[in-house]
């Protein structure tokens, strides 16, 4: 599906903060400063190594969390002050999250059609019973599970199965963004492929979007139309997925892209992982701004970093 890069972005995040104060002397900062856009119908990945706060950036995008400054501007409304109740109404539908751990973001005492049919409850969605039937069951066959699974409680599935329950209870709002929160890590590699051309599908055919938090690289590559690559709660690069793994700029970007195993023997032999220590590079995030390096291409660095790499 072509993206319409001209129009208005479906969400913006400008200079996003999020700090989690520990003690009186001591706060965690866990965001700082990260902008982004996504487009209808796009996937942005979101990449970085474990704890990088790629995760927090997401509930922060959802409000899980309330962001500590900066704004989140979502189809033209700013849900980054104080919600009124429709604000709510329009952000808990059009807005939905498909949490890392399946087994944990879902209720063991539920069973799956009251699971997934929450959302309709809360949001009064439905004229009848029936009509609310119909609907879980069609979006059960959507995420390639069978109608008699409505019945059956979370342990009775496999974690390829549950994370397909995580995203039919995301779908069946048909929201207009999904935020996926490392939805694929847990799962086996066959289950991993089987769960991400899913996510495509549905993307082709409801023309959601998606933001994609992962540490997969070869994965990210394979969904995503643009590529933002954090570190320690700073946003270094960001750019088209062709851009990045073609033409990456910053040393933690190609340290990464150099870690990628290569499925032949030969070239992985005389493969060379380069590494990256923040503390020794002599790099300060904190000094960075944007530097445009063509097309969406986007590096936070010095002036005098960037003529060095570029």
């Amino acid at each position: 599906m072509a993206i319409d890069y001209s129009g208005q972005p479906l969400l913006k995040v400008e200079n996003l903060k999020q700090h989690f104060k520990v003690s009186n002397t001591y706060t965690v900062k866990a965001v700082e400063g990260v902008s982004f856009e996504i487009y209808p119908g796009e996937t942005y990945g979101l990449v970085g190594e474990s704890g990088s706060g790629k995760s927090t950036i997401g509930r922060s995008v959802i409000r899980l969390y309330d962001p500590t400054s900066g704004s989140i501007t979502f189809d033209g409304t700013d849900i980054t002050k104080k919600l009124t109740r429709a604000d709510k109404k329009k952000l808990r539908t059009e807005m939905q999250m498909i949490f890392q751990d399946p087994m944990s973001s879902l209720n063991p005492r539920k069973k799956v059609e009251d699971i997934i049919g929450e959302g309709l409850d809360i949001h009064h969605t439905y004229e009848n019973r029936a009509q609310r039937d119909r609907l879980i069951k069609d979006i059960l066959a959507k995420v390639g599970l069978a109608p008699e699974h409505a019945s059956r409680y979370p342990h009775q599935f496999s974690g390829g199965q549950r994370q397909r329950v995580g995203i039919a209870r995301a779908l069946i709002m048909n929201p207009k963004l999904i935020i996926a929160d490392e939805c694929i890590s847990a799962l086996d590699v066959s289950i991993q492929a089987q769960v991400v051309n899913l996510m495509k599908d549905i993307q082709q055919e409801t023309g959601a979007a998606y933001l994609f938090i992962a540490h997969d690289l070869s994965m990210v590559k394979y969904i995503s139309d643009r590529i933002g690559v954090l570190h320690l709660g700073h946003l270094l690069e960001t750019g088209t997925t062709e851009e990045i793994f073609s033409n990456p700029i910053h040393p933690y970007t190609k340290s990464l892209l150099s870690a990628i195993p290569e499925p032949n023997p030969i070239v992985e032999k005389n493969r060379v992982a380069e590494s990256y220590d923040y503390k020794t590079s002599g790099i300060d995030y904190n000094q960075g701004f944007n530097h445009h390096v063509g097309g969406s291409h986007y590096v936070k660095c010095t002036d005098q970093e960037f003529a060095k790499w570029a």
